[in-house]
């Protein structure tokens, strides 16, 4: 990497109301910033259940589906359905996360973060209530799109909420929790296959997120804290200061408004404030479109680079390679997921964000090509291998770090709305690849994986010129390492 030309265009930026990030490290985290911590990631953990509810070869047998009469003990779910159901059933969940994504952020701008969370809990149980119980697919499509919407505003959501309670020197690394839950979600419920694989066994699957969301609401009304930068916002300082002492203690109660404040009180707000757009016209104003546009292309990356497409076609590498049991592979891959996702904190502290997603995508290029070359020539042995380095450098880049990357990219007064919008997209990529990737299979057949050689190698080269270090910086110094760029083009430090 070329740091030195690098570092002559883009520098880092500090300015007076910059944190001190040694009193930061000091400030110790009660029991009660734990404590809303572990609640807030029940919500994403909802998420990964839903990834993986319906990835059991047994649920949708196309050939057991399409026998007349279906066989006993065959296509589970709504013995007889057509594909065309199917495929409405899958993405039904992604059109309702799409919604949830794109509209809880400006409601948690008006009434909070903590009411807007308990509110999406209640929206989880009703859809896993409404798929457990009911015997029509009609129905259980329904429940998907409710279940969906739960999952989109949790995944916008849960990212800005850990930011705005913690301390500059760890929104990072403890907004990577995030995929942590959700990666862990995908793994328990594709374990639990090995148990539910029965004829009613779906239903219980669709039923956890009722436990899920009923620990959330037994838990949250007394442990979950408001955002202090949302009421700092609001001008209820007196409620910020107790929910701050709440969160560090009465003695740290003013170094950490000297941080929020500072964020609140940025050198952008008088530009803010004479803005008459609103947010969303804002967002588009030269004061924040790189950031956005920064924040949409890291959103767009996660889902665009495949890793979703790696795992439509897990049981099919599996079973060239003699492992005939889809749950055997699902598991494998799902550990090799979370494994450096729990890495990523750490990781990101020592390195950084920039040089984890580079050396990540770089990652997952070589990998694609491995899977490419090893279908082309069928080597089975090598599409394995490949595929779980593909899925590592994921989650050890791309799949965390978009939380707090794009979280830490804003202003708190425009934070929520912002990230929801940056999440849709995300959700709405999701949509796309799922929808076009089987019929790029067909076409491409051994040479599948090749678009995602091209979209690995654009979004490192966008990562290179355009993603600022964000790892360890307060929301005033990222402001202003995009203000001093000002019109120029934007290019990274190292």
């Amino acid at each position: 990497m070329a740091t030195d030309a690098v570092n002559a265009v883009y520098a880092e930026v500090s300015t007076p109301k910059t944190p001190n990030v040694q009193a930061d490290k000091a400030v110790p985290l009660s029991s009660t910033f734990w404590a809303s911590l572990v609640v807030v990631l029940l919500l994403p953990f909802q998420f990964g259940w839903s990834v993986g509810q319906l990835n059991l070869t047994a649920f949708n047998n196309e050939n057991d589906c399409n026998a007349r009469p279906v066989a006993q003990g065959t296509c589970l779910m709504f013995p007889g359905h057509t594909k065309t159901e199917w495929t409405l059933v899958v993405n039904a969940w992604i059109v309702g996360g799409m919604v949830g994504s794109l509209v809880c952020g400006a409601i948690s701008e008006r009434y909070g973060r903590k009411k807007v969370l308990l509110a999406n809990a209640v929206i989880m149980l009703a859809g896993a209530v409404l798929q457990a119980s009911t015997s029509s697919i009609s129905v259980f499509m329904v429940g998907r799109i409710v279940a969906g919407v739960a999952s989109g505003c949790a995944t916008g959501m849960v990212g800005g909420y850990i930011s705005e309670i913690s301390p500059p020197n760890r929104r990072n690394s403890y907004g990577t929790f995030m995929q942590v839950s959700l990666t862990a979600g995908i793994l328990v419920v594709t374990m639990s296959f090995f148990v539910a694989d029965t004829s009613n066994g779906w239903r219980y699957i669709a039923a956890l997120p009722v436990l899920n969301a009923g620990f959330f609401l037994a838990l949250a009304p007394f442990v979950l804290v408001e955002s202090p930068a949302w009421l700092l916002e609001k001008g209820d300082r007196e409620r910020a200061e107790r929910e701050i002492a709440r969160l560090y203690g009465l003695e740290y109660v003013q170094l950490a408004l000297s941080w929020m404040e500072a964020s609140v009180d940025t050198d952008l707000e008088s530009e803010e404030q004479q803005h008459e757009g609103g947010t969303l016209s804002l967002l588009v104003s030269p004061l924040f479109i790189r950031q956005l546009l920064v924040a949409l292309g890291v959103s767009a990356a996660q889902q665009l680079t495949g890793v979703n497409a790696v795992c439509y076609y897990l049981s099919d590498i599996f079973s060239d390679a003699g492992i005939s049991d889809s749950r055997v592979g699902g598991v494998i891959v799902y550990v090799l997921m979370l494994i450096p996702t729990m890495a990523v904190a750490r990781l990101s502290e020592r390195f950084g964000n920039r040089r984890l997603l580079l050396t990540g995508l770089a990652g997952m290029f070589i990998s694609a090509t491995g899977i490419t070359f090893s279908l082309a020539f069928s080597v089975q042995a090598l599409s394995i291998v490949f595929t779980g380095t593909f899925v590592a450098a994921f989650s050890a880049s791309v799949g965390p770090l978009i939380w707090p990357i794009t979280a830490a990219l804003f202003t708190d007064s425009v934070r929520a709305t912002a990230v929801s919008m940056c999440i849709f997209v995300n959700w709405v990529c999701n949509l796309i690849i799922g929808v076009c990737f089987p019929y790029i299979s067909d076409a491409l057949d051994a040479y599948k994986f090749v678009p995602f050689m091209v979209t690995t190698a654009a979004f490192f080269l966008f990562t290179q010129w355009c993603i600022p270090e964000t790892a360890g910086k307060s929301t005033e110094e990222i402001q202003a390492t995009f203000r001093s760029r000002g019109n120029q083009k934007l290019a990274v430090s190292s």
